[in-house]
């Protein structure tokens, strides 16, 4: 083989590579079935409580793992995210983990925490004049999807921070708080933007996989102004104040 036909091998091998590669970002066999099973055992949710689709098994699991150990979505779109020891959560007997101790938590184990899985990522919490967004299936403006979102519409919003969900659905209340921007002002969206195309679709399964939940706060309650307080009912899964989040 000459030097021009072995120049044209490797460079056809690096296509045949990188081409290989590409696929396997967005392929949901290359998930690790490690994270996988970790996502499901750290989902509030239990697995048996999430909607699975034919096809999505590694996909929600994996989402749920970006979504609870990497991604931090409920500290914004769970309120309150944990409820006191005693209170309907998941783990009564566990409370809050910051009102624990160091020695509460143990190294290797999983976070020991009463989450608030009624209404766990249905949004509430007020930043500003902004409020989180439910991210679960409601049906209310979201035709039983995350926001309302297709996949395609997820991901563009994760990339570029454009309020698809209000050029939707510009009738959604929550439209209206906050300053007239075509941007989402709070939601960390230029941290998510280069995740693969693959992170981002396990991300939306794991959403699209949840129940449907109300928010305890909602744009009727309002947002604190100044010293004011949040104004929603105080109930044993909506305690007012909230404990700390």
């Amino acid at each position: 083989m000459d030097a021009r036909s072995l120049s044209f091998a490797l460079a056809l091998s690096m296509v045949v590579m990188v081409s290989g590669i590409s696929y396997a970002e967005d392929d949901d066999a290359a998930i690790s079935p490690f994270l996988v099973q970790r996502g499901f055992d750290i989902s509030p949710i239990p697995k048996a409580e999430l909607n699975f689709t034919a096809n999505n098994y590694a996909r929600v699991g994996f989402g749920s793992y970006l979504v609870n150990a990497i991604g931090d979505c409920s500290g914004c779109h769970s309120f309150p995210r944990y409820l006191e020891k005693g209170g309907p959560g998941s783990n009564p007997a566990a409370g809050d983990p910051f009102e624990g101790l160091p020695s509460t938590q143990s190294i290797s184990g999983l976070l020991v925490a009463n989450f608030n899985v009624k209404h766990y990522l249905a949004g509430g919490q007020c930043f500003g004049p902004f409020m989180a967004r439910n991210l679960t299936p409601h049906t209310r403006y979201t035709k039983g999807r995350p926001q309302g979102l297709t996949e395609a519409e997820f991901i563009r919003v994760m990339r570029t921070g454009e309020d698809i969900h209000c050029e939707k659905f510009p009738s959604d209340p929550i439209c209206a708080l906050g300053p007239d921007t075509p941007l989402l002002q709070v939601m960390p969206w230029p941290t998510y933007h280069s995740m693969t195309d693959a992170d981002l679709k396990a991300i939306y399964a794991y959403l699209t996989a949840l129940p449907p939940a109300e928010p305890c706060n909602t744009v009727a309650d309002g947002c604190p102004a100044g010293s004011n307080p949040y104004t929603y009912p105080n109930t044993p899964d909506c305690p007012n104040p909230a404990p700390p989040q």
